[in-house]
């Protein structure tokens, strides 16, 4: 069983801003004429408890090791480009945040950094694309 700490749902036409199960909303949250004060990014949120976050990793291990090693496979390719891409995407914020570099030099790195991540991305789209057509084969199969 998996249990949930708390959700938050952010939208930008929502009342109120998120707030943890089973609490109200505290003060810091109201703005001075008492409406709550929704943040501008939407989306849900939902913040696992650590017991039920075991227990998905349990049953994501289980369900993974019944698995044909093609599909295991793509599971460890998907699992490498995500790596790579979170750290091109450091460098390039690392790259951004540098003051120490040209305009010019600081663009043409940004250039090469965008199309590595372009790459990388285009790539995880088709390894996603592989492992779905590969999950589909086998629950027909």
């Amino acid at each position: 069983m998996v249990s949930i700490s708390n959700v938050s749902i952010n939208a930008s036409s929502a009342a109120h801003a998120p707030v943890p199960l089973n609490s109200a909303p505290s003060s810091t949250e109201t703005s001075k004429d008492g409406k709550v004060e929704a943040g501008r990014s939407t989306g849900v949120k939902v913040n696992l408890s650590s017991a039920g976050i075991n227990a998905s990793k349990a049953e994501q291990a289980q369900a993974a090791s019944s698995e044909p090693d093609h599909i295991k496979q793509l599971r460890k390719q998907i699992e490498r480009l995500q790596k790579q891409i979170a750290e091109k995407q450091a460098q390039l914020q690392a790259l951004q945040a540098n003051k120490n570099m040209s305009p010019e030099q600081k663009a043409q790195q940004l250039s090469a950094l965008n199309g590595e991540l372009s790459t990388l991305t285009g790539a995880l789209a088709t390894m996603n694309g592989a492992l779905i057509s590969a999950l589909k084969k086998q629950t027909k199969g």
